[in-house]
C-alpha cells in the first residue's frame, strides 16, 4: 500500500497559487532486511520533494511503494506497485527501484507506458548496456528491457564494470590481499558484481578461490564453502549478495573458521546496518562495501542541505548510502519536469514529454555529484566510494571518480 504525502511549502519556480498536483512515486524495500537501506533512501526522495513543495506552480506530491516481501525486495511485487502508479494520472516520474532485479521486471511495463523511471542505486551493467553474457548472467539485455526501442530508464549510481574492479583494485593495492574467497547470491546483481570483482582480482595477480553461487530463497549453510575456503589459503571473502540474500550470514557462520579480523569485503548490497547485525560477533573494521555514489559529506556544497536532511532525520538510521542519491534523483526528475512544463507552456505535461526532458539532462549540480545522462540512460561520470565499517557505523575511506 502507498503513503500519500503532499507538499506545498516550497517554491521550484512556481508561483503561491497552485495549478493542481503532480504525483512524484517511488519503489523501494522499506521493509523488512532491506529497510536499512531502502527506508533512508525513501526519506532522502521525499525530502527533496518537500524541499521543492511546488513545480512551476504545481504542487508535488510523494507517493511512497514498498517493494519487500517477507522482508526481501521482490520483483513482481515491484511490478504491481508500477502499475497501480500508472493508474494515477497525476505520477509523472518515479525514484526507485533499489535493487536491479526489481528494475528487471520494471523497465518493460514502464517502459510500455512509458514513465521515467530513476533509479539511485541500480548497478547490475545489463540494464543499460549490450554485453555478451547479458542474456546467459542476467536473464535479460538492455534492448529486451526496452520493448519500444526507447529509454525511459536513468540512474545515477556506477554500474558493477565499476563496483566489482574498486573493491579489487582496493583489496589488492590496499589492503595488500593475494588470495580471496567469492560467493554470489544467484541474483543479476550479487552475480554480476562478483565476476566483475574476480575477474578485476586475477588480473591484479590475486587468485581467486571457492568460487560459488548460492540459493538465498532461503537461508543457506556456509559452513562447507568456508572451510574449503579457509583450506583453499583465502585471506578473506568477496559476498556478492545484499544483506537480503544473506549476504553477511556467511560472516556470522564464518566464526571458528575465519577469525574476526579476516577480511571481508563486498558490494553495496552489504553496507548497511542489517549485515552488521547478521555478522554477529564477526562483525569488525575488517569489513569493507564499496557504494554505486560518492559521498556527500565530501561536497561541501551540500553541508547545508544534509544538515538540515539531518534536522528533520535525526536518527543515524535515517541516513544510509543513498540517502542523498535518493534525494538527487527526486531532484532531477522535479527538474526534468519543471523544463518538461515549460515545453508544454506552462502547463501539466505528459510522461512522455517528462522523459524527453530527462533525458537532456546535463550538468545538474547534485548533493552526490554533477550528473549528466548519456542516451543509455547512465551518469557520464559517475562515482562511487570505498566504506569501512568502524567505530559502529559504515565511514567512507576512499572516493573514486570513474568516466563511462
Amino acid at each position: 500500500m502507498a503513503a500519500f504525502v503532499a507538499f506545498a511549502c516550497g517554491n521550484a519556480g512556481g508561483g503561491t497559487s497552485s495549478k493542481g498536483t503532480i504525483d512524484i512515486g517511488s519503489d523501494l524495500p522499506t521493509s523488512g532486511a532491506d529497510a536499512s537501506s531502502g527506508l533512508p533512501t525513501q526519506y532522502g526522495a521525499a525530502f527533496a520533494v518537500s524541499q521543492a513543495g511546488t513545480v512551476k506552480g504545481f504542487t508535488l506530491k510523494f507517493v511512497p511503494y514498498d517493494d519487500a516481501v517477507n522482508g526481501k525486495h521482490d520483483p513482481t511485487k515491484g511490478a504491481q506497485n508500477l502499475q497501480q502508479m500508472l493508474s494515477d494520472s497525476k505520477l509523472l516520474g518515479m525514484v526507485g527501484p533499489f535493487n536491479s532485479g526489481v528494475a528487471a521486471a520494471e523497465i518493460p511495463v514502464a517502459n510500455q507506458a512509458p514513465l521515467a523511471l530513476i533509479s539511485p542505486s541500480n548497478t547490475n551493467e545489463c540494464l543499460t548496456l549490450a554485453f555478451d553474457y547479458c542474456q546467459k548472467y542476467a536473464g535479460y539485455t538492455a534492448a529486451s528491457l526496452r520493448p519500444t526501442g526507447k529509454n525511459n530508464y536513468f540512474r545515477v549510481a556506477a554500474n558493477d564494470t565499476f563496483q566489482g574492479p574498486a573493491m579489487a583494485d582496493f583489496a589488492a593495492d590496499t589492503l595488500g590481499l593475494k588470495t580471496i574467497a567469492v560467493f554470489d547470491d544467484q541474483e543479476p546483481f550479487g552475480l554480476g558484481v562478483a565476476n566483475n570483482f574476480a575477474k578485476e582480482f586475477t588480473k591484479k595477480g590475486g587468485t581467486v578461490v571457492a568460487r560459488q553461487g548460492f540459493d538465498t530463497s532461503s537461508k543457506p549453510d556456509f559452513h562447507a564453502w568456508l572451510n574449503k575456503a579457509k583450506a583453499a589459503g583465502a585471506q578473506g571473502i568477496y559476498a556478492g549478495a545484499t544483506s537480503a540474500s544473506y549476504g553477511c550470514i556467511a560472516r556470522s557462520q564464518s566464526q571458528g573458521i575465519f577469525d574476526a579480523n579476516s577480511y571481508y569485503l563486498g558490494p553495496d548490497g552489504i553496507g548497511d546496518g542489517q549485515c552488521i547485525k547478521d555478522s554477529g560477533a564477526m562483525a569488525s573494521d575488517h569489513m569493507y562495501a564499496t557504494q554505486g555514489v560518492a559521498d556527500a559529506n565530501s561536497n561541501t556544497s551540500a553541508a547545508a542541505t544534509i544538515a538540515a536532511y539531518k534536522k528533520a532525520h535525526p536518527s543515524p538510521d535515517d541516513t544510509g548510502a543513498y540517502t542523498f542519491a535518493g534525494y538527487d534523483c527526486a531532484a532531477i526528475l522535479i527538474d526534468a519536469i519543471g523544463r518538461a512544463i515549460d515545453a508544454n507552456g506552462g502547463n501539466m505535461p505528459t510522461r512522455q514529454q517528462v522523459i524527453d526532458q530527462m533525458a537532456k539532462t546535463s550538468n545538474f549540480a547534485g548533493l552526490t555529484g554533477t550528473y549528466t545522462l548519456n542516451d543509455k540512460g547512465d551518469p557520464t561520470t559517475p562515482a562511487l566510494q570505498v566504506q569501512q565499517y568502524k567505530g559502529g557505523a559504515w565511514t567512507t575511506v576512499k572516493n573514486i571518480a570513474v568516466t563511462v
